[in-house]
């Protein structure tokens, strides 16, 4: 179960306070019915920014970063269990709203040293200089900070960055704008470009879209497939889930009484390196159990996977209960024939 940091809860906490509650509760309220409705049902050209203003963009802090920082978080987790080794240095994070990700990249790559923001919001620039301010890392306190629109001009003449994030930025994108961000942030890209969406089925096609753009670029798959072949996925999406815990204002935003969530995400991870070792699979559900059998659905090497294993088969079978949703394999579950 993941938390947020504690001091970005509590920089969370110091900037809703220049509201009276009713109104960044309110503000929330109102995010959840357009995020519901619009992003659900219209077509990227065709939606709106999900929150403009310094009200709106308070709503958004209480109501969707924790759960946005938990998938980002599940993404990075699962990227470097495959690439261990690897130590970006710099990163630029497109589309970075409150800076969500720079807090939970220093938290995965502690490598890091110089962190650039992009966004196009001005209120989310404000507030995301104010949280990195109140991080106890002085590399985020130290990130730089750009208002850059993605559907204008994109700079040829940027460096080039380690590491390069588009988190929940794709949906809001018309398809032609999507393709020539993903190509410029693969140019300027030297090591990983990380792509993180909502785990939605309206939001997967954009991540496997992407997958396919980057493939054909030269992009190596490191997460979550266990391949660089294009996507076998028929009339299911990929994504996974990240279990957090609901800060205070959180729970106030949604009107919940959990303590916690589950947030799934979909996400692809695309590098100019392969992994570091070799695995088999990768668990696309949690395991579905059966008084006489588990059965496992797999995104292997050899394509989607259905595998059942037995109970009688005691060591298999307890196995196969034990794994989690995510999870990688890295040879075919033992089984009885």
């Amino acid at each position: 179960m993941l938390s947020l940091p504690a001091e970005l809860e509590a920089a969370i906490e110091n900037v809703l306070r220049e509201l009276p509650a009713s109104q960044w509760v309110s503000a929330a309220q109102s995010l959840s019915q357009r995020y519901r409705v619009e992003q659900s049902s219209l077509k990227p050209a065709k939606r709106l920014a999900l929150a403009t203003g310094r009200v709106a963009a308070l709503g958004y802090l209480a109501l969707i970063l924790p759960a946005t920082y938990a998938q980002l978080w599940g993404a990075m987790t699962a990227t470097k269990s495959r690439a261990p080794t690897w130590k970006p240095t710099t990163l630029l994070d497109i589309g970075s709203g409150p800076g969500t990700a720079l807090w939970a990249a220093t938290a995965i790559w502690p490598s890091l040293q110089n962190l650039t923001a992009w966004e196009r919001e001005a209120a989310f620039l404000e507030l995301g200089k104010q949280l990195a301010a109140a991080s106890p890392s002085p590399v985020v306190a130290a990130s730089k900070w750009e208002q850059i629109r993605l559907e204008g001009f994109l700079p040829r003449d940027a460096p080039h960055f380690d590491l390069i994030i588009l988190g929940h930025v794709l949906n809001e994108l018309d398809t032609s704008v999507q393709s020539k961000v993903i190509s410029w942030a693969w140019e300027h890209c030297d090591g990983l470009l990380l792509l993180v969406e909502p785990g939605t089925s309206a939001t997967f096609p954009f991540v496997k879209a992407a997958r396919q753009q980057l493939l054909a670029l030269g992009a190596r798959t490191l997460a979550p497939c266990v391949h660089d072949q294009m996507c076998p996925l028929v009339g299911d999406w990929c994504h996974f889930p990240q279990k957090v815990y609901r800060p205070e204002f959180q729970r106030r935003a949604k009107a919940a009484q959990a303590g916690w969530e589950e947030s799934k995400f979909s996400y692809a991870a695309m590098a100019r390196f392969g992994p570091d070792t070799k695995i088999w699979g990768r668990l696309l559900h949690q395991p579905h159990l059966h008084k006489a059998w588990a059965d496992l659905i797999v995104s292997s090497q050899e394509g989607i996977v259905r595998e059942r294993i037995l109970k009688r088969d005691k060591a298999a079978y307890q196995q196969a209960r034990d794994y989690n949703w995510g999870d990688m394999l890295d040879a075919p579950p033992s089984k009885d024939a």
